[in-house]
């Protein structure tokens, strides 16, 4: 069967690390924006890990006293923690011992009470704020609530009502890290010219995606290319690469071959910038320094399966190439936005033996990061503007916290995200926490499973992350979270908390 130029380009990008596209053809020019450099002129990261799967945050997070923790105790007769397996720790402002973690989270517990971690409690994709009654009688309920891809993508998106946002259509499969990199793509003088602001490791693809910022799509391990089944390149390798090559300058007037015969090249001259930038920037590091960091992220011993600390690790080399100035060989980016992700989160059954896995994964993977962060601020290849990184978790949704029959819980809504970083206002839980009462205010449930009604939206916890990055006005606020501004001012209408009514937390540390 002969194939034709286009069958064949379509298989060939398949195999090169790409640059997604949520149109056809993508469109690399950004606009210039009015971003900042929000008062820190060296580089800022944010790190999205994405808990594929809905990770069940009532079991990382646990009261310790009164009458929430019996109601917890309650609910979980297999899968409920014992005070004296839970990791205690001291929020500051309320009660010593208040709250325990996971006890696979060991690593998360130092970092929350050295200050450089914090929970966000009881967020979730919102339309508007709503009450129980309000919930009952279907009023603005985000489209699809309990839906594995649905509700990713109102995460991944900072929209939970697709079908009826005032959003153009191309912008609608766009996410809000994407959105955010529309905007901060005035901040970066990088080399090439033009090089996306966003990389994806894992995760949601779409949170990657702006409208008019392309993010480039890596694999876990950090492959940019294409891959070759030897070192050096195998015969066919090198015949699969001419043979494209040869393809790439057949244009004929035909205006989709040339349209991804262009497409093409651009993504070859970013994987040629990227891996020869990682590898100048990660030279000029010092050697102990590198060393140590790499050990760190070493995996360990029986966890062959793990991949976040995989993943974060070339999230470190990246960050660093994007760090160093161009005219040093590195990438000279200010601010980069990174997507990872991992699971399955989606505990139906024998969570009991599941869920502690996955959560020492987790805690092994951001401990490296943190630390090998630590160790980069002090590097000197860095001067007085070492890289800074805020790395946070997003998720399907929670889970109820009455268990069900086969050990394990069920889909349900608002649940406890983790920030983490050296610019994080830690030791400290933002929002409300549910009083876990399952007849109470905050249980959106029609059984009454323990579906928490969020308190604080996406939008909310989003648009803080990208003002720390840049974004400074009121039009990039509303380009990004479109829905924000209708949920702030439902809110003062309708006289909810106060929390409800910020457009965003203070859970960064001010410049």
């Amino acid at each position: 069967m002969t194939t034709t130029r286009r069958q064949f380009l379509r298989g060939a990008t398949g195999s090169l690390g790409f640059l997604a596209a949520a149109s056809s053809l993508p469109r690399w020019m950004g606009s210039a924006h009015a971003a900042t450099l929000g008062g820190y002129a060296g580089s800022r990261v944010a790190v999205c890990v994405f808990l594929l799967g809905g990770n069940d945050s009532n079991n990382v997070l646990v009261p310790r006293l009164g009458n929430p923790y019996q109601h917890y105790r309650d609910a979980r007769n297999v899968l409920r923690l014992e005070l004296d397996q839970l990791l205690t720790i001291n929020p500051t402002g309320l009660a010593a011992g208040a709250y325990g973690l996971h006890p696979s989270l060991t690593k998360v517990r130092d970092h929350f009470e050295q200050g450089r971690a914090a929970f966000v409690c009881n967020v979730g994709p919102m339309v508007l704020p709503l009450t129980k009654a309000d919930y009952t009688a279907s009023l603005a309920v985000p489209e699809n609530l309990f839906s594995h891809s649905d509700q990713q993508d109102a995460w991944a998106s900072a929209l939970a009502n697709p079908t009826t946002s005032t959003l153009t259509s191309d912008l609608k499969v766009t996410g809000w890290g994407g959105r955010t990199a529309d905007k901060l793509h005035v901040l970066n003088t990088s080399t090439p010219p033009d090089y996306p602001e966003v990389t994806s490791f894992g995760g949601k693809q779409r949170f990657s995606v702006g409208g008019t910022r392309k993010p480039l799509m890596v694999a876990a391990d950090g492959t940019l290319a294409f891959r070759t089944t030897t070192t050096p390149p195998s015969a066919f390798d090198q015949l699969q690469s001419q043979a494209l090559q040869d393809v790439m300058g057949i244009q004929d007037g035909v205006a989709l071959e040339a349209s991804y015969a262009g497409v093409f090249g651009t993504a070859q001259t970013f994987a040629r910038a990227r891996a020869e930038a990682r590898e100048e920037a990660w030279s000029r590091i010092d050697g102990v320094t590198r060393g140590k960091i790499e050990t760190l992220f070493e995996t360990p011993v029986g966890k062959d399966r793990w991949s976040l600390h995989v993943q974060l690790y070339q999230v470190v080399r990246d960050l660093v190439a994007g760090a160093i100035p161009a005219a040093s060989g590195g990438l000279g980016l200010k601010r980069q936005v990174f997507s990872v992700g991992f699971g399955s989160f989606d505990t139906h059954q024998n969570q009991d033996v599941d869920h502690p896995e996955l959560l020492a994964q987790l805690d092994y993977g951001l401990d490296a990061f943190q630390q090998a962060m630590n160790l980069l601020e002090l590097d000197p290849a860095f001067g007085a503007n070492a890289p800074q990184s805020t790395l946070f978790t997003m998720s399907d949704f929670s889970r109820t916290l009455l268990e069900n029959s086969e050990q394990g819980t069920d889909h349900a809504w608002g649940g406890h995200a983790l920030v983490m970083g050296n610019r994080v206002a830690g030791r400290k839980l933002y929002g409300t926490f549910p009083d876990l009462d399952l007849s109470g205010t905050l249980d959106g449930s029609t059984d009454n499973k323990g579906r928490w009604i969020p308190t604080l939206s996406v939008e909310q916890y989003g648009f803080t992350l990208a003002s720390w990055l840049g974004l400074s006005t009121v039009a990039e606020r509303d380009y990004v979270f479109p829905n924000l501004p209708g949920y702030v001012q439902d809110a003062v209408t309708r006289g909810f908390p106060a929390l409800a009514q910020r457009y965003k937390l203070a859970f960064m540390l001010p410049d």
